[in-house]
């Protein structure tokens, strides 16, 4: 008999151990009493306290939250395509100038404080312009662009000769100051979509410490292209344009624009039209009109005429909502009111 004990004592132990770990920490007379003795902003806490404990992840990085993208140049779609535009018309003129296709490709884009704009080691040719009421903006090309371009315009083959070179000669600088006037043109076409800006040159220069574009701190939207004359010359050119330049522009450029004309679906714009067929409209024939006070409307009664102060001769108007489409004349057809057509109103719809 005790043999038979122990060996159930035995068999029944390893369920006893497995009920235990799946009890709560607490009992529910425990419970009760605890949160009858706590006060109620610590019952959560203590309804807690009764579960089991949870695993912990081991690795565990602290959570912050999203701010939300950069407001930078790529939140802007018409602001990057009127760059683009920039770009492919000096491509165009640039590859007049060369005799040879220019190549010019699209190479990033960012917002970053001017300071980051002016503290470059790159030799460059800045052209700071200033608008009107907007500021002022700025493009800068590597200095190896500008001389080749001028060597172009003197009739050479476009190349940029000799050591590395840190300035500009005065006959280059001064041809610089075509150049600039032929980017004032291509600047104020390409923002002619969006505004009207007159583009003045205020000053060509290879050291931009002192062009006062903007404060150090100011953020510019800055878009970079490669322009490649030939396999020898290749440099950047960048177009900067502070924050406080675009700002009374920035909602306008948040559209999309496409200079190509958007492509057209004739099936589905013949399936349209076949359903606004069968759309139905009501009309109202509009004998005339007329005024009354509210005496008089009240002492209405049957038999009694409104005086619509309209000729006998004089046509009636067809309306369609709220918009006059015809003169009509009233009448009858087969027994029934009808109205004939007189002619269509000017300004009416089609």
């Amino acid at each position: 008999m005790t043999a038979d004990a122990t060996s159930t004592a035995a068999v029944e132990e390893p369920n006893v151990e497995s009920d235990a770990e799946s009890k709560p920490i607490l009992e529910p007379e425990e419970i009760e009493a605890l949160v009858a003795s706590v006060a109620p902003g610590e019952t959560v806490e203590a309804l807690f306290s009764t579960l089991p404990p949870l695993k912990q992840l081991e690795n565990a990085e602290e959570f912050t939250f999203d701010s939300g993208a950069s407001d930078g140049p790529g939140r802007y779609p018409l602001f990057v395509n009127l760059q683009e535009r920039m770009a492919e018309a000096l491509k165009e003129q640039w590859s007049d100038t060369f005799n040879r296709d220019v190549v010019v490709s699209f190479k990033d884009m960012d917002e970053v404080p001017y300071s980051d704009v002016i503290n470059t080691e790159e030799p460059q040719v800045f052209f700071a312009y200033s608008v009107e009421g907007f500021g002022r903006m700025m493009l800068s090309f590597d200095l190896s662009l500008i001389v080749a371009h001028v060597d172009a315009m003197l009739g050479g083959g476009g190349e940029a000769y000799g050591e590395e070179i840190l300035t500009l000669s005065p006959v280059e600088k001064r041809l610089s100051e075509r150049i600039a006037q032929s980017l004032e043109m291509h600047l104020e076409h390409a923002w002619k979509p969006v505004s009207v800006l007159d583009f003045v040159l205020f000053k060509i220069d290879t050291d931009p410490q002192f062009l006062a574009v903007a404060s150090s701190y100011d953020a510019c939207f800055s878009i970079r292209f490669e322009i490649e004359l030939d396999e020898d010359v290749k440099g950047m050119f960048t177009l900067h344009y502070p924050r406080a330049f675009l700002e009374p522009m920035l909602d306008n450029l948040r559209s999309a624009m496409s200079d190509e004309p958007a492509s057209v679906d004739h099936d589905w714009v013949q399936r349209l039209q076949a359903s606004l067929n069968h759309v139905p409209i009501t009309m109202r024939l509009e004998m005339g009109q007329c005024t009354l006070n509210v005496g008089q409307f009240l002492n209405l009664a049957p038999g009694d005429y409104l005086p619509l102060k309209v000729a006998e001769s004089e046509p009636s108007i067809l309306w369609v909502d709220k918009m006059p489409m015809f003169q009509a004349k009233a009448g009858s057809q087969d027994g029934t009111l009808a109205a004939e057509l007189i002619q269509k109103i000017d300004g009416g719809a089609s």
